[in-house]
């Protein structure tokens, strides 16, 4: 009988600094797991933070617009510097550049006119062209005209033309006579949307090359 109730009682030893040790590491990760969560929230304010905004007015003077999203109003200063960004990016083709000008181009329309614009040059083979001849390119535009503006976009008519070199043959030269509509839609302004605009719509006429 006293055989069996020795086998049936348990016993172990627990030292005193090994409890210690295991109270203090069960605290220090409950700390740590709260201040995770705190880094989380305070990144999380972070990155929803608005942009600082600065509008150039009709006579050159910078403004700070402090409501952002409820100011979707657009000079024609800030249209006017759009364009020729989004211009200079899209058809300003040059070999050793054009493959970054197109992303951040196409980071300055809307997501229909991405697909549109996509289409566009793999049907022209544009991407191929510049490869082949190894453009480089140089934009001129002469006129910017808004003809109008509303609330939910800015339609822009423009003038230019462009230079066409070639880094492959140095005797190689092209004007290229354009007219360009744009359909600017207007959206609130953000860290990926600055100018709070972003191309709807494009169409390019060419009525002149030599």
């Amino acid at each position: 009988m006293a055989e069996k109730n020795k086998k049936q009682k348990k016993y172990y030893e627990a030292w005193g600094d090994t409890l210690n040790a295991l109270h203090l590491f069960r605290t220090l990760c409950i700390v740590l797991v709260f201040a995770v969560i705190g880094l989380v929230l305070l990144l999380k304010q972070a990155v929803v933070k608005p942009p600082l905004v600065v509008k150039v007015s009709e006579l050159g003077q910078p403004t700070i617009v402090t409501n952002y999203q409820s100011e979707v109003s657009v000079s024609p200063p800030e249209v006017l510097n759009f364009v020729q960004t989004f211009i200079d990016l899209f058809t300003g083709h040059n070999y050793y550049t054009y493959d970054e000008n197109f992303r951040k181009s196409f980071k300055m329309m809307t997501l229909e006119c991405q697909k549109k614009m996509d289409e566009y040059l793999t049907t022209n083979k544009i991407i191929d062209q510049i490869k082949q001849a190894q453009y480089k390119t140089k934009v001129n535009i002469s006129v910017v005209d808004i003809t109008k503006d509303s609330k939910e976009a800015v339609f822009v008519k423009l003038k230019g033309y462009r230079e066409v070199l070639s880094y492959l043959n140095p005797e190689f030269k092209k004007e290229i006579f354009f007219e360009t509509d744009l359909v600017l839609k207007k959206v609130n302004r953000q860290i990926q949307t600055p100018w709070g605009l972003l191309v709807d719509h494009y169409k390019e006429t060419i009525f002149k090359e030599q």
